[in-house]
């Protein structure tokens, strides 16, 4: 009873609070700001301010108490919400092996999403240039963002607008068990876990345009396909292509599901498995 009344007396607090943000914004901030900028400049201000502090904050207060309870089924935003589904697991000695044989199979690895690399990313994007290991934004799994990340760009000329790619988070014996993601892959892999192999769970996913928006903050972001397990798909076939898999199962790891995108328009679909591969030495 504490609980429910706890929670209630919360969503109230974040509404109130949500209040008096769209109050500051619609008669406050834009009229001072209206008196000293020219109006589309005043526009792009209350936008870049709504979408990537307001929205944000109000979604981080929301979730301090009220957790989404999403399935261990993919990885989340960095404000909780569904993101790319969770649809592939790589077994290797070490993190060196998972390199190198991803890099034979022609993908590169994504370089760390610091301020300059996103400017190059931005400016590649753009204008349609080459950018073969251009950052991902962070998502988070077993509450932590990616330890990794490949790509394979594609495109005319070739560039970010169009790529091909995954994310690894490598599945640690002492992973704070409190997050049920990590009870659960544990249990699936727990034919692997005796061994003193790594395993790197991965969420492949296909970007396909430069623009889209977010449905939940209305920030800007990539379209990407909805039917994801072909990225899966394509995934393994470049490493079978170059004969870097000794071993292929699939795991019934949940039952077929469609989730919403993080853009508009977008409606995640995956069949529920997870295709774990065990790398040739």
């Amino acid at each position: 009873m504490i609980g429910i009344v706890f929670r209630l007396a919360w969503r109230i607090l974040v509404g109130v609070v949500a209040i008096y943000l769209a109050y500051g914004t619609v008669f406050v901030f834009f009229p001072y700001l209206d008196r000293h900028m020219p109006f589309l400049l005043v526009i792009i201000v209350l936008y870049v301010f709504t979408a990537y502090v307001g929205i944000p904050f109000l979604v981080r207060l929301w979730h301090i108490v009220l957790v989404p309870t999403h399935i261990p089924q993919y990885a989340v935003s960095g404000d909780g919400w569904s993101s790319d589904p969770v649809n592939i697991a790589i077994v290797c000695r070490n993190k060196r092996q998972l390199c190198r044989q991803m890099q034979r199979a022609g993908w590169h690895i994504a370089d760390p999403p610091t301020i300059k690399n996103s400017l190059h990313l931005a400016v590649a994007v753009l204008l349609k240039l080459p950018y073969p290991t251009a950052p991902f934004s962070n998502l988070y799994l077993f509450g932590r963002r990616q330890d990794i990340g490949f790509q394979i760009q594609t495109g005319n000329p070739t560039s970010p607008r169009h790529r091909h790619h995954v994310r690894f988070w490598q599945l640690h014996p002492n992973d704070n068990a409190a997050h049920h993601h990590t009870t659960f892959w544990h249990r699936i892999m727990a034919v692997f876990t005796d061994s003193k192999r790594e395993i790197w769970i991965g969420t492949a996913t296909h970007d396909t345009g430069p623009f889209a928006f977010r449905v939940r903050n209305l920030q800007l972001t990539h379209q990407i396909d909805q039917q994801t397990d072909r990225e899966r798909d394509y995934l393994l076939a470049t490493l079978k292509q170059h004969k870097a898999i000794l071993r292929r199962t699939v795991i019934a790891a949940g039952e077929p599901i469609s989730f919403r995108g993080q853009t508009f328009g977008v409606t995640i679909v995956t069949d529920g498995t997870l295709t774990v591969v065990q790398l040739r030495g």
